[in-house]
C-alpha cells in the first residue's frame, strides 16, 4: 500500500518512537512518505534515507519559552497556533490529494488525515493537564479533531500503565475508538557491559534544552566516574568545550550510538519526556533521574505520577543539585512494562490493516 505518515516535531521523541513503525511498513513491502519539519525531520532523513520520501510541512506553532510559565503562553498564543494549523492542513490536504494514498498515519500531527476510514492517529497525551477550565476545553477539542479518525492508537497499555490520566478514564472518547498497544521504543536491550557511570541525554524542545545543558555543564563536578553526554542537538553546533577528563560529550547521538550508550550506563538522566520513558523501561532501567521541562504540565504531571508510584525519582530543573538528586534517585524501581515493542508493532500492525 501506498501510506502517508506525518510526524509532530516538538522535540524529537515523536520521531525516535515513530522509527520502528515505519521500519516495520517498509520491511513489509509498503512505501512510505513522511511529512514533518525541523529536526525531527532531519533525524528521519538521516534513519531512512532513500528509503523514504518526504514533505517538509510546517505544524503547530510552538509555544515553548524559557520561562517557566508555559501554560500561560500556551493559552495566549492559542490563535497563533490554530492558524498555523490551518495553514499546515492546508498544505497537508495538497499532498494527500496528489499522493492517492492507501493509508494515513498521524503521530499528532493534527493537520495530517484523509477519510476516517483510512486515517489513524497516534497520541498518548487525550487529555492536556492544566487548570481545570482549560484541560476541559482542550480535552473537548481533542475529541472533536478525534472524530477524523478511524482509530486513536495510544502507545500505552489498557491497565497498568505509564500516561495514567493523559490517555486513561477520559470523559468524551468514545472507548471503541481507542486502541491501546503498548510502549514504542527505537532503542533495544542489549547485553552490554555497564562501564558508563552517568548518561545524561539532553533531550527536548529548544530553548529549554539549552538551558538544561548549561546548568548540567555547572554542576559536572558533583558527579564521580565515566560520564557520557549526548546533547540532543542534531543541528551539530560542534562548539570548543572543556570537558573534565571523565566527561565525554556529543552533540548528538543516532540511534545506534544512543542505543550503546543507553545499554551501557549505569543511571541514567535525562528529561520525562514520554517518548523517554519508553525507552527507559524497554530497557528496563531502574536508576535514573528525571528532570521535567519547566512549565510542560504534560512532563512534570509524568514525572510526579512515576515519583508517586515509585517508578523514577525526579526534580525540578530550577531545583536541580546532581550529586544530591543522583543520591536519592537510587532506591526506586523502574517500571516493568507487559511487553516490549516488537509486539506493540504487531498490534499496530493489527489495528491499521485487520482491525
Amino acid at each position: 500500500m501506498k501510506i502517508l505518515f506525518g510526524v509532530f516535531d516538538w522535540g524529537l521523541g515523536h520521531a525516535t518512537r515513530d522509527i520502528p513503525l515505519i521500519t516495520r511498513l517498509l520491511d513489509d513491502g509498503h512505501s512510505v512518505d513522511i511529512i514533518s519539519t525541523g529536526r525531527s525531520l532531519r533525524i528521519l532523513r538521516l534513519h531512512f534515507k532513500q528509503r523514504c520520501k518526504y514533505f517538509d510541512v510546517p505544524s503547530v506553532a510552538s509555544p515553548y519559552t524559557k520561562t517557566p510559565f508555559f501554560t500561560f503562553r500556551f493559552i495566549s498564543l492559542m490563535p497563533k497556533m490554530l492558524r498555523s494549523l490551518e495553514e499546515a492542513r492546508a498544505i497537508s490536504q495538497l499532498i494527500i490529494k496528489k499522493g492517492g494514498y492507501d493509508k494515513v498515519i498521524s503521530d499528532c500531527r493534527y493537520d495530517v488525515y484523509d477519510s476516517e476510514e483510512n486515517s489513524y492517529l497516534i497520541n498518548h497525551q487525550l487529555r492536556f493537564k492544566s487548570y481545570k477550565v482549560p484541560e476541559l476545553i482542550n480535552e473537548l477539542w481533542l475529541a472533536e479533531r478525534m472524530k477524523r479518525y478511524k482509530y486513536v492508537i495510544v502507545p500505552d497499555f489498557k491497565k497498568r500503565n505509564i500516561s495514567g490520566n493523559l490517555s486513561h478514564n477520559l470523559r468524551f472518547f468514545p472507548s471503541a475508538r481507542i486502541r491501546y498497544i503498548g510502549i514504542l521504543s527505537h532503542i533495544k536491550r542489549k547485553s552490554l557491559k555497564k562501564d558508563i557511570d552517568y548518561f545524561i541525554s539532553l533531550s527536548g524542545p529548544e530553548p529549554q534544552r539549552t538551558v538544561l545543558e548549561e546548568k548540567i555543564l555547572a554542576q559536572l563536578d558533583q558527579l564521580k566516574g565515566k560520564v557520557v553526554i549526548a546533547a540532543g542537538n542534531p543541528e551539530g553546533a560542534n562548539k570548543q568545550r572543556r570537558m573534565p577528563i571523565n566527561v565525554t560529550f556529543y552533540d548528538h547521538a543516532q540511534t545506534k550510538m544512543q542505543e550503546e550508550l543507553l545499554n551501557r550506563a549505569k543511571f541514567v538522566i535525562t528529561r520525562s519526556g514520554y517518548t523517554t520513558i519508553m525507552e527507559l523501561c524497554e530497557l528496563g532501567v531502574k536508576n535514573a533521574l528525571l528532570i521535567p521541562t519547566p512549565g510542560q504540565t504534560e512532563q512534570e504531571y509524568l514525572a510526579d505520577y512515576y515519583e508517586e508510584r515509585g517508578y523514577f525519582h525526579h526534580v525540578s530543573q530550577l531545583r536541580l543539585k546532581l550529586g544530591r538528586d543522583v543520591a536519592e534517585s537510587k532506591d526506586f524501581k523502574g517500571f516493568r512494562p507487559s511487553w516490549l515493542t516488537e509486539q506493540t508493532v504487531d498490534n499496530f500492525m493489527g489495528v491499521v490493516f485487520r482491525d
